[in-house]
């Protein structure tokens, strides 16, 4: 795990962020319900979960391309409601598909230039130096700037993508899955930039993943999803090496690379129902192998797990270790 400073305050700080999205019938979907979190200066953190638990809409709340319905998004302890330019550059999305989110049209110095000079970061001479800079930061040659994306690879793309993001002077990285779509080889190196990046320019990171390997090697933190909230979250490698949730525990199991030391508990039944049909009680009863009455009539509050420091699961037996049979 990456090492990170640690200041007094966190840089970002999200309460109770709920997002939520018209139907096909002309209801309202909660995609995203109370999520909570924060991040300091350099450090970073996971979020985790299946498919459409509501993490890309986290980050894209977060990152200024959705508008929360409730809850609060503060940078350095300032609201983010209308977002002025220099709050907009503060907080950089890198997406997970580099190609779909560069001009295909425009030369990698045109890009870098439009946005050096919109933000006023550098002018003249200064830009062309500074193009050169960014490309050497991201480990790729100064003749790259007069290319366009169908000349690069995929991991070459990603890099262009992440100059991009760099190229303002944000505060946080918000990478949505920024490695699914390349090679095992290739997403190392880009994994490897980030945290280069996170050190050379104290850049906060949240890493939007659903692999968790990916996660275990990066992320100070961790925070896990489930139909739209966080059902536990802290340190990384203490998550992964005692659970307290039964859903973190399932993902973990699905990873044997991560618990190799833990034989294999009851497997993770069926899928997750659709966000407009979240059952009564705890949303995960229907699949969970520890299920009991309590579960199906109580939803568990995200709270603080006794005699773990640092440690939160929205469980009614948190207080177990989760070994995978009942105790």
């Amino acid at each position: 795990m990456s090492a990170s400073t640690k200041p007094t305050a966190p840089t970002l700080v999200v309460r109770g962020l709920s997002v939520s999205f018209a139907s096909s019938r002309g209801d309202r979907i909660l995609a995203v319900d109370g999520v909570s979190l924060s991040l300091q200066s350099g450090e970073a953190v996971g979020l985790v979960g299946e498919s459409g638990c509501g993490k890309t809409t986290v980050a894209r709340a977060i990152a200024g391309l959705l508008m929360p319905e409730r809850g609060e998004i503060e940078l350095d302890g300032a609201a983010l409601t209308h977002r002025s330019r220099a709050e907009r550059r503060a907080i950089q999305l890198v997406f997970q598909d580099p190609y779909a989110s560069l001009n295909p049209r425009r030369s990698v110095r045109s890009v870098l230039r439009e946005l050096l000079e919109l933000h006023e970061l550098a002018a003249g001479a200064d830009i062309e130096r500074r193009c050169r800079e960014l490309m050497a930061l991201v480990g790729l040659p100064a003749e790259a700037l007069d290319r366009r994306p169908a000349a690069f690879s995929g991991g070459q793309r990603q890099r262009v993508a992440i100059a991009r993001a760099i190229a303002v002077e944000p505060r946080l990285l918000v990478a949505d899955e920024p490695v699914s779509a390349l090679d095992v080889s290739v997403a190392a190196t880009i994994l490897a930039l980030f945290a280069r990046l996170r050190s050379e320019l104290h850049l906060g990171l949240l890493l939007i993943s659903h692999n968790l390997a990916v996660v275990a090697s990066i992320c100070d933190r961790v925070a896990v999803m489930y139909l739209g909230r966080v059902v536990e979250a802290g340190r990384t490698a203490a998550v992964f090496d005692d659970p307290r949730h039964p859903y973190t525990r399932a993902l973990l199991d699905a990873a044997p690379r991560l618990r190799s030391d833990v034989s294999d508990g009851p497997r993770l039944r069926g899928e997750a129902p659709p966000a407009g049909a979240r059952p009564s009680g705890c949303p995960f009863h229907d699949r969970c192998p520890r299920v009991e009455e309590i579960c199906r009539r109580e939803a568990p509050a995200l709270r603080a797990v006794e005699g773990l420091s640092g440690r939160t699961a929205a469980c009614h037996f948190s207080h177990e270790r989760h070994t995978g049979e009942r105790p």
